[in-house]
């Protein structure tokens, strides 16, 4: 993955923010914003490959595992560049995870962020407690993951 341009239009997604999107919860249509805004190049989204089966397993046992099928499927067109984990993204996450109450999936999104200079954008209570990011509130007080 290549880093990204401008610190201002950077932004890591969490799973909390995509399961938003995908099954039309309150934050919606601000993610979907940002989706456009990415597609159209004025910012720049980036997501852990760990984050994105934190969504598909998300979707599958708490809504509809069609409905996970339909994402893994349709995840390569979105304007979304996936991060795989290597040797160092994974240090990161298990060093941020160690330091902090957060799970290990959000811990690879906040190492992400990290690397990329990027906010994180998210509605999860954990990663904006994290405070060693900066984050892209889309929350509401609905749901914690």
């Amino acid at each position: 993955m290549t880093r990204l341009a401008s610190p201002d239009l950077r932004y890591v997604v969490d799973s909390w923010a995509l399961v938003a999107w995908i099954v039309g919860e309150p934050p919606a249509p601000r993610v979907r914003e940002m989706l456009t805004e990415a597609e159209s190049g004025n910012l720049e989204l980036a997501m852990s490959w760990i984050s994105a089966a934190e969504t598909f397993y998300v979707l599958a046992k708490r809504h509809d595992p069609a409905i996970a099928e339909q994402f893994l499927s349709r995840l390569p067109s979105l304007p979304i560049q996936l991060a795989l984990p290597d040797e160092t993204r994974i240090a990161a996450a298990a060093r941020i995870k160690a330091a902090h109450p957060v799970s290990f999936g959000d811990a690879f999104a906040i190492a992400l962020a990290q690397e990329l200079n990027a906010a994180v954008i998210t509605g999860d209570e954990e990663i904006r407690r994290c405070r060693v990011v900066a984050v892209e509130w889309i929350g509401t007080t609905h749901r914690t993951k």
